[in-house]
Order: C-alpha cells, then sequence, then structure tokens
C-alpha cells in the first residue's frame, strides 16, 4: 500500500506501564481505521497525518524514512521489527536496499 493510505502506529518501549500490550510493537494498517486498531498504540504516523496529503512525493518519502529513525532510535523499536511491518508500504520497499530482505522493484530490472 502507498504510505498516504497506511497508518503507522506504535507504541514506545519507554511507555511500557501505559500500554504494556504493544509496547515496543508497531504495526502498518490501511486507512482508514474503521475497527480502530491504531487506538490500542500510543503513536501514529502516516496517513494519520492530514499534513502528509499536502507534501511532495519526495517529501513523503524523506518523511518515512523519518518516521522509521524515530521509532528506531528514539522509541526503542527493534529495527527488524520496524522493517518488517514497513514492508507493507510500498515507498519503503521500493526504496530499501535491493538486497534487503522485502525489497521490492517499482519498476522491475530488464533481465538480460
Amino acid at each position: 500500500m502507498k504510505l498516504i493510505e497506511a497508518i503507522i502506529a506504535w507504541t514506545p518501549i519507554r511507555w511500557a506501564e501505559l500500554k504494556p500490550e504493544t509496547a515496543g510493537q508497531v504495526v502498518v494498517l490501511a486507512a482508514p481505521d474503521a475497527a480502530g486498531e491504531a487506538r490500542r498504540y500510543m503513536m501514529r504516523a502516516g496517513a494519520s497525518s492530514s499534513a502528509l496529503a499536502a507534501l511532495s512525493d519526495e517529501a513523503r518519502i524523506a518523511r518515512l524514512f523519518i518516521d522509521f529513525q524515530t521509532l528506531v532510535v528514539r522509541d526503542g523499536i527493534d529495527p527488524q521489527v520496524a522493517h518488517r511491518a514497513f514492508l507493507a508500504i510500498d515507498e519503503y520497499r521500493f526504496r530499501i536496499a535491493p538486497d534487503t530482505e522485502g525489497a521490492a522493484f517499482e519498476d522491475p530490472p530488464e533481465e538480460d
């Protein structure tokens, strides 16, 4: 799914007392979140931000990787847990190193 259609929800490790059932976890959900699954987590990004739609494609991609860094560095989410969740987002899969598990090509290279 495209970032503009994805809700990224997570609970920082440091808030384990507030939300022990989701502390250290991240999930990527399709917007709209009719079931309210994102409310189980303390933080949200992606389609839950009205500002995202106003950004250019390049700015959205930058925002995606800034969000990834925030989850991992500031909020203590395991990098591999965040990586596996972010694989649901097209812009992430298409822009990570091609030899990374889960990477994809937006336009697959032609075979020789």
